[in-house]
């Protein structure tokens, strides 16, 4: 999975929402595990039970950062002022720092 460079200053969309916002503070990798402890082989409607590790294997979305960002668009409308924190998965860059 290719990990954003999520800087202060870019201007990001949530992917659910579409709101538009800056980046106004980064908190490098924050979310998430590279890896976890798998069971392999196990059929389906199987009960899993502590124990039955099989294997140590990659997990789907690795490190993330978490961003806070200043919303320009707030269609949720939740009450934060818009400034939220997001995961770094929620988040796509449109538009690198201008100098």
């Amino acid at each position: 999975m290719k990990k954003d460079n999520f800087e202060t200053g870019q201007l990001v969309r949530s992917k659910f929402t579409r709101d538009i916002g800056r980046v106004v503070g980064v908190d490098r990798d924050y979310h998430g595990a590279r890896s976890a402890f798998k069971v392999y082989g196990a059929q389906r409607g199987q009960a899993i039970r502590p124990g039955m590790e099989t294997h140590i294997g990659p997990t789907k979305d690795g490190i993330r950062d978490r961003v806070k960002v200043q919303w320009y668009t707030d269609y949720e409308n939740d009450g934060s002022n818009g400034i939220t924190y997001s995961d770094g998965k929620n988040l796509e860059i449109i538009e690198e720092e201008s100098a």
